[in-house]
């Protein structure tokens, strides 16, 4: 089956606006995140864009079927990178943690602060959980921020310090509804 016709010239753009919805479900019921659900339908597509040749010639329910399988292993992929690089993650404040000092009940404390803030730092306006995530959680000093958000390193700098203070407010907030509720 080709897709060239009068009224279809495209037939990448066919696929797409018949697959997308349903690639992006497919992936998004694997990764239950809607960015990387994103990414990954749209890896999808460059998989079939590159061979859209092959693709052209199957029948429908072929080319969904391909898809699906196609979707299900890039989401597999993601979750997979995902869950290393949190695993990672883990791993570094677990060592950080279990300095010869600290007792358990330090450690808990300390769990439950760093659980508060991940979810306060999801509250905060994107601009702000972007580069407190990339300055802590990934790593990246403020020249490296710079070049990724192409912002200049004083503007990193005004946007940590906003964020900071942001999300101290929000956990102050929290705090305090905490000691009164």
């Amino acid at each position: 089956m080709v897709f060239f016709s009068k009224n279809n010239s495209n037939p990448f753009e066919t696929l797409y606006n018949d697959y997308a919805s349903y690639i992006y479900k497919v992936a998004y019921s694997i990764l239950k995140d809607d960015h990387l659900a994103q990414d990954a339908v749209q890896e999808t597509f460059i998989r079939i864009f590159n061979n859209l040749e092959k693709i052209n010639n199957m029948d429908r329910n072929k080319q969904r079927a391909l898809f699906v399988i196609i979707v299900r292993n890039i989401s597999i992929d993601i979750y997979r990178q995902k869950k290393k690089e949190y695993s990672i993650y883990l791993d570094q404040i677990n060592a950080n943690l279990s300095d010869p000092g600290s007792d358990i009940e330090d450690i808990v404390i300390s769990n439950e602060t760093f659980k508060m803030a991940a979810e306060k730092i999801r509250e905060l306006n994107p601009t702000y959980a972007d580069i407190l995530s990339l300055r802590y959680y990934y790593n990246y000093d403020n020249s490296e921020i710079s070049n990724i958000l192409c912002i200049t390193p004083q503007n990193v700098r005004t946007r940590l310090s906003r964020a900071k203070k942001c999300l101290i407010e929000l956990l102050s907030l929290e705090k305090e509804a905490n000691k009164y509720g």
